[in-house]
């Protein structure tokens, strides 16, 4: 059958009896030597004696592999380079803020995030908390009912709505100028707040966002969850230093409430739908690395999955919106492709990778390598899987939490094409940590 490296033919003399069309597409993406040409060995007259197909194949491969590295690699490298050293003013002032929480079946953390409410080192004439409960079975609006604090106020939507809905009506039913969001299970650090409306001193800064660090519960890929979101974080940091941070945290993000979009009931992304609109608006959007608070971290595989779905499924729904920067704001699109939309279409990516590697195995030995070492990746990754002691170890934890994203985000694409995802969805059980003071600074 020859050789596999060195350009031999390896396949094509098998085959090409029992299928000749293959054989005749094998010839053109990947043979130099075999199919009764003789191919060049230069890459000056390779490039001359291959055919348009083959052109067109390694054209694929080199496009995905360099979009990947790009959105993976260089983009954050780049953008931490160039946004370090850059200082925010800050502000001794404070201005009055609603805490707005949105909750469906909390009664398990509600207590909790009420008692961390009242621990916030903010003035008590300044701040209130405002819960709506989304059509609970739980409990939960009995339990806000009966925690006795007139800064505290519920609305009872009385039938499931969905999250979007109960932020329409929180925000409809807030006090303050200052809108600061929150889920139920996400705890402050007393000074958050305070870090949070620092950067709202500028009128340029329309929203505000905080590093919300996942608690070890447990979870079946804690390694690879926490690992994805310092590195978010890290470029967060940077985007926000150079013009505005590609999205927020929905656990805790800060917005003028000017500026807050009243939200279709169906609105998937209603997080980065808000801070898209301020941008939009042409205000800056910030992250605040000192606002700290911890949230419990998904408990299983299958609810992150679900999680990354409607992720993906909320970007497509945005996209179909127009829900996108202005054509000229061209930083602001820069940051988009850079950190959305190749992260969005990664999957993609990675299956035009493989697909175009498979198809030009013959053709030179760095693809060989490189289509060797993806078998490699896939081959940790469905170990992960189905290993458990294996997903305990940082690279095991590392490359299935990837692994999982990579899959459920393909999917979400699908979902959000064909208008397949709800925007209600269902929390998993948490293992709140209970602490008086998450994060201590």
């Amino acid at each position: 059958m020859g050789r596999l490296w060195g350009g031999s033919a390896v396949l094509v003399p098998a085959l090409s009896h029992h299928s000749p069309d293959l054989h005749r597409l094998l010839c053109v993406a990947g043979q130099r030597r075999r199919c009764g040409r003789t191919w060049a060995t230069g890459i000056g007259p390779h490039y001359r004696n291959l055919e348009a197909p083959a052109l067109i194949v390694e054209f694929i491969f080199w496009i995905a592999f360099a979009l990947l590295v790009y959105t993976y690699a260089i983009y954050p490298a780049v953008a931490v380079i160039i946004g370090a050293g850059r200082v925010e003013q800050a502000s001794d002032e404070l201005p009055a803020v609603s805490v707005l929480v949105p909750a469906h079946n909390e009664a398990g953390v509600i207590a909790a995030k009420v008692e961390n409410f009242r621990s916030l080192d903010y003035p008590s004439d300044l701040i209130e908390l405002v819960i709506a409960d989304d059509g609970s079975t739980d409990g939960t609006a009995d339990l806000v009912r009966s925690l006795e604090d007139e800064r505290v106020h519920l609305v009872d939507l009385g039938t499931r709505a969905g999250k979007a809905s109960a932020m329409n009506r929180l925000v409809g039913s807030a006090k303050h100028p200052l809108i600061l969001f929150s889920d139920a299970n996400v705890m402050f650090a007393s000074s958050a707040v305070r870090r949070l409306v620092d950067h709202l001193a500028m009128d340029a800064v329309g929203a505000v966002t905080g590093e919300v660090r996942l608690v070890d519960s447990g979870q079946e890929f804690g390694a690879g969850e926490q690992l994805y979101y310092w590195f978010e974080r890290r470029i967060q940091g940077a985007e926000s230093r150079l013009a505005s941070v590609m999205g927020v945290d929905g656990g805790m993000y800060i917005v003028r409430r000017e500026l807050i979009p009243s939200l279709p009931a169906n609105t998937i992304l209603d997080d980065f739908a808000v801070s898209m609109h301020v941008m939009r608006s042409r205000r800056r959007v910030v992250y605040e690395s000192a606002a700290k608070a911890t949230e419990s971290g998904t408990p299983s595989a299958r609810q992150e999955f679900s999680r990354r779905v409607r992720i993906a499924a909320g970007a497509v729904q945005l996209l179909k919106r127009g829900m996108v920067p202005r054509w000229n704001q061209p930083v602001l699109w820069l940051q988009f492709l850079s950190h959305k939309l190749l992260r969005w279409g990664s999957p993609l990516l990675f299956a035009a990778l493989l697909l175009s590697n498979a198809a030009l195995l013959n053709d030179a030995p760095v693809y060989q390598v490189l289509f060797i070492a993806q078998l490699l990746v896939g081959v940790v990754m469905l170990a992960a899987w189905k290993l458990a002691p294996l997903r305990q170890t940082a690279v095991g934890a590392v490359m299935f939490y990837f692994g999982i994203s990579q899959v459920a985000m393909g999917l979400g694409l699908m979902r959000g094409m064909l208008d397949r995802q709800t925007a209600t969805w269902e929390r998993g059980e948490r293992a709140l940590s209970r602490t008086s003071d998450p994060v201590r600074q």
